[in-house]
C-alpha cells in the first residue's frame, strides 16, 4: 500500500491487493479536519470514492474558495501522483499485455490436454513408452508457447525438455487452462481462476498439494535462484503469483480481472526483483 499526502486534511490511498488492480480511492478524515461530518460532528468514516467524486469533493463548498488556476494545477496534481506510482510499481499490470489469440489459446490447450491424457493413459503404452510420447508434445507444445512469446524455440525445447516430471506436469496442466477467465478466489478447472488457485490446480494435478494464496504458495516452498529455476517453477512478488516457463521473463499467469490464463513475458522491471521457488524441494 502507498500512500501520497496531497494536502491536509485529505490523504489520498492506492491498494494493489491480491493479484489485480484496485481502483479504490478512499478519503481518511482527521479529528481535526474540515471534512465531511456526521450529524453527530464525528469525522465521516472512510467511504470509497471515485477518481470524479474525490476531484468534486476537492473542489466543494466543504474547502475555501481557491483561485481557477490553482483547481486546475490540484488536478493535474492528482492525475500526476497516479501516473507516479503507475510507473513506480507497475500498477495495473504485471506483465507486458499480449493476449494470445483466442484460437492459438484454443490449438495450445488442447495439445497439452492430449499430453496429459496419453500421460495418465493405462491402456496400450508401457510406462517407458508413454513418457516418451508425453515428450513429445511437450516438445510441440513448447514450440507453439516460443513463437507465440517472440523468444528461441530452441532454448525453450530445452529448457522444458529438461525439467523433472512433476515440473513438465504441472505446467502442462497449467496450459490446459488457457483461456479461462480471471475470478477473484476462484479455482474450478475450465471455469475461473485466481493466480494462487491457476498454481494449486496445476501443481495438484501432479500430485503435489499446493495451499491457497500467493503468499502461502511460495513460503511452502523452497526458494531458488533465478538461474537455478526450472519449468513449472513458482514466481512469487507480492500480492501475486505465477509459473515459470523455463526461460527469462516467460510466465504462465492469470493476473487480474478482465484477463485470463495466459502466457506472459513479464517486463524487465518486474522481472529483475521477483522470487523464484521450487514447490517440490
Amino acid at each position: 500500500m502507498s500512500t501520497w499526502v496531497l494536502g491536509d486534511p485529505q490523504i489520498l490511498q492506492f491498494d494493489d491487493i491480491n493479484c489485480y488492480p484496485v481502483d479504490i480511492w478512499r478519503v481518511i478524515a482527521p479529528a481535526n479536519s474540515t471534512a465531511p461530518r456526521s450529524s453527530q460532528g464525528h469525522p465521516v468514516t472512510p467511504k470509497t470514492m471515485t477518481p470524479i467524486d474525490l476531484y468534486t469533493y476537492i473542489h466543494s463548498g466543504t474547502r475555501a474558495p481557491q483561485r481557477a488556476w490553482r483547481s486546475r494545477w490540484t488536478s493535474f496534481g492528482l492525475v500526476a501522483a497516479v501516473a507516479v506510482a503507475t510507473a513506480i510499481f507497475g500498477i495495473p499490470t504485471t506483465a507486458l499485455a499480449k493476449p494470445m489469440p483466442s484460437a492459438q489459446e484454443q490449438v495450445i490447450a488442447e495439445a497439452a490436454q492430449i499430453a496429459i491424457d496419453i500421460f495418465d493413459s493405462n491402456l496400450r503404452l508401457s510406462t517407458a513408452d508413454r513418457n516418451e510420447v508425453f515428450g513429445a508434445h511437450v516438445a510441440d507444445i513448447a514450440r507453439q508457447a516460443a513463437i507465440f512469446l517472440g523468444v528461441d524455440v530452441q532454448s525453450m525445447q530445452q529448457a522444458w525438455m529438461a525439467a523433472d516430471l512433476a515440473h513438465q506436469r504441472a505446467l502442462v496442466n497449467g496450459l490446459t487452462q488457457l483461456g479461462v477467465p480471471y475470478k477473484v478466489n476462484a479455482a474450478i478447472e475450465n471455469v475461473a481462476f485466481d493466480c494462487s488457485g491457476l498454481v494449486a490446480f496445476a501443481w495438484g494435478k501432479a500430485g503435489v498439494a499446493l495451499s491457497r494464496g500467493s503468499s502461502a504458495q511460495f513460503a511452502s516452498a523452497k526458494p531458488v535462484k533465478a538461474e537455478e529455476a526450472q519449468l513449472g517453477d513458482l514466481i512469487w512478488r507480492p500480492g501475486h503469483i505465477s509459473m515459470y516457463l523455463g526461460v527469462p521473463s516467460a510466465v504462465l499467469q492469470t493476473p487480474y480481472s478482465g484477463r485470463s490464463v495466459e502466457l506472459q513475458m513479464m517486463n524487465n522491471r518486474i522481472s529483475s526483483w521477483v522470487k523464484y521457488a521450487n514447490p517440490l524441494i
